[in-house]
């Protein structure tokens, strides 16, 4: 397919090569920003363009751009009845009706830079279309660079972004505490990685219900206690520790 992306961000550089590699020809790259638009521009053998009128002709025009610049780019688009598609996990299709007759949704569920290697064939892709027809097309872009495609609708996308934020966003900013903690005592994180690299590992057969260790889970208030104390000088993490001990005590009386 003829692809063009408006955006240049770390999901519209990843997309634009995965799609590459995959052998649709990107035709354009738009964005607001000439640097980095036209860098990728280079980087993908595509055309690049600063303004929306001066679009060239393609099949699908995926927008992967902030949240909140969504609408404000998708009502300077307007291609007819070409698919227009969106790669956000919360903001509604909708939001391209004027851009298009036919417009749909593209997430891809990954954490993304620009200079990580994305596997796109492991990266679940959450589909959405206004009509069959689109949907259909955005599913065959979709299957052409992954093996993980779903078919979701707005709600079921929404709650997977919010299920997505707990397991990779919170759970790095806990991973960037723990380093902090050890820093402070001039210890390096690199002696609590294989701890993390066994977990993560261990969730290829287990469920994490079935994993939780640790003193909450065991009952061992001393313990907790004891911890709490050593975070006295701490009170911003001393309130997250007993905040996720609490929760863990919920979900082990459940």
């Amino acid at each position: 397919m003829k692809i063009t992306l408006l955006g240049a961000g770390n999901v519209a550089t990843q997309l634009a090569l995965g799609l590459r590699k995959a052998g649709h020809h990107i035709v354009q790259i738009y964005n607001r920003s000439n640097e980095a638009g036209e860098e990728l521009a280079h980087t993908v053998g595509a055309s690049f363009t600063s303004n929306t009128k001066k679009l060239e002709d393609a099949d699908v025009y995926l927008i992967a751009v902030k949240d909140d610049s969504i609408a404000d780019v998708a009502s300077q688009l307007k291609v007819n009845d070409k698919i227009v598609a969106h790669t956000s996990g919360t903001k509604k299709k909708e939001l391209l009706s004027f851009s298009s007759s036919n417009f749909g949704i593209f997430y891809p569920l990954q954490t993304m830079t620009k200079l990580s290697k994305v596997d796109f064939t492991e990266v679940p892709m959450l589909i959405e279309g206004n009509d069959e027809k689109t949907l259909a097309v955005l599913e065959e872009l979709a299957a052409s660079i992954s093996k993980r495609i779903h078919r979701v609708d707005e709600q079921q996308r929404q709650w997977i972004h919010v299920a997505a934020v707990f397991a990779n966003n919170f759970t790095n900013h806990i991973y960037s505490l723990s380093e902090h903690l050890l820093a402070e005592h001039d210890l390096p994180f690199e002696i609590v990685k294989p701890l993390i690299f066994k977990a993560v590992d261990s969730l290829h057969h287990y469920s994490p219900s079935e994993l939780q260790t640790g003193p909450a889970v065991r009952g061992d208030r001393l313990t907790v206690e004891h911890h709490l104390r050593l975070l006295a000088r701490e009170p911003r993490l001393q309130k997250i520790y007993q905040m996720l001990t609490e929760s863990i005590v919920h979900a082990n009386k459940k």
